[in-house]
């Protein structure tokens, strides 16, 4: 722990959170930087690191409110920046660990690590498993070769994989064995800004024949915020988690998912499975509109079948994809009708039912 990290700065110790013992049986409450805090997993960062008795502080630039847990953020320091122009917020203060979870450009990671490599114990870095050359494997490990930026490229071009992996490399340069990379894959839940994965519970709360990708064998991985946002925050209190770990869900069926979605929403939804090569005739895309899907084969065989082994070991656990689809129908339901009309992806009603009677009268 830097000498100064747990007296100086706006907040002492106890500050205003009045507990000298953390909730989570770890020991003395940290000091916890969040750079961003405010889209999706950060509020539940900021929640359960509360929670736990640390003091938090989020570094952002003042213009998005939080989704959920607004009361919490009553609670935090507010550091006011911009990660491109402006880190005098940061300077001339100390943390016990830092959660980077707003840095998609190696610029903006190089300058912050340069200014608090002295001043924090630990940097965790969100990266992705974009950060992978490719998936042409399955099983990838963390040993697997990630994406580079070309000799032409600037720090801040090139394609998101790339970037996050340079992104890694200045935090690691920077922090050595104190350095924490966590590659998570689709992150779903309450709070999801990309409607990738809350596109199947809407669908299937929504009932009649849904159009499945492929087969019902064809796996899937994803992880609901919380799990993954209660592990970071765990991971950043206890020296030795220093090291790199992809971080996304277990290995399922797409079937088993579908299926578990439509028993915990008790829907009376069908689902009629689609061949790629029609789905590809029909031009209903991987990813975009069957989300959370792409082919098992070729270039894509591994996206959804990457080795956690080493997050579970380092204590990352997942709660019942039930739960996850009865909360995310919850909060959905919750949002403004004019949100709601407008989904960011997912394949829409009137292309589905086309496609499916393409596909019954080819049948």
């Amino acid at each position: 722990m830097k000498s100064s990290a747990r007296a100086g700065g706006a907040l002492g110790v106890l500050g205003a959170f009045g507990s000298a013992a953390c909730a989570g049986g770890t020991g003395d409450p940290l000091r916890i930087l969040i750079l961003g805090g405010t889209r999706f997993i950060g509020p539940h960062q900021v929640k359960y690191a509360l929670d736990r008795g640390h003091e938090v502080s989020i570094f952002t630039r003042g213009q998005t409110e939080p989704p959920f847990h607004q009361d919490y953020f009553d609670r935090v320091e507010h550091l006011i920046g911009d990660r491109t122009s402006d880190l005098s917020a940061l300077e001339g203060r100390e943390w016990d660990a830092v959660i980077d979870n707003s840095a998609s450009y190696p610029s903006w990671v190089a300058s912050t690590t340069e200014l608090l490599r002295d001043r924090v114990d630990r940097y965790l870095f969100v990266s992705s498993i974009s950060a992978y050359a490719d998936f042409a494997q399955v099983g990838i490990d963390e040993d697997y070769h990630v994406g580079q930026l070309s000799p032409t490229e600037g720090e801040d071009d090139g394609a998101y994989g790339p970037r996050k992996a340079r992104c890694e490399q200045y935090t690691r340069d920077a922090f050595g064995e104190n350095a924490i990379i966590v590659r998570p894959g689709l992150i779903i839940g309450p709070g999801d800004n990309t409607d990738r994965w809350t596109y199947w519970p809407v669908r299937v709360a929504r009932g009649g024949e849904v159009l499945a990708p492929n087969t019902p064998a064809d796996p899937v991985q994803n992880i609901d915020a919380r799990d993954l946002s209660e592990w970071i925050v765990r991971l950043v209190e206890t020296p030795g988690h220093g090291g790199t770990y992809n971080a996304t869900g277990e290995i399922q069926q797409f079937g088993d998912m579908l299926e578990e979605i439509r028993g915990a929403l008790e829907a009376d939804a069908t689902f009629t499975w689609v061949s790629t090569e029609f789905m590809l005739e029909q031009e209903v895309a991987p990813w975009g509109h069957m989300t959370n899907w792409t082919p098992p084969e070729g270039e894509t065989v591994g996206m959804n079948q990457v080795s956690v082994a080493a997050a579970i070991q380092a204590g990352l656990a997942f709660r019942p994809l039930t739960d996850t689809a009865r909360d995310t129908i919850e909060w959905w339901n919750s949002l403004p009708e004019e949100r709601r009309a407008a989904p960011q992806a997912g394949l829409p009603a009137d292309k589905e039912a086309e496609v499916l009677a393409s596909w019954h009268a080819r049948a």
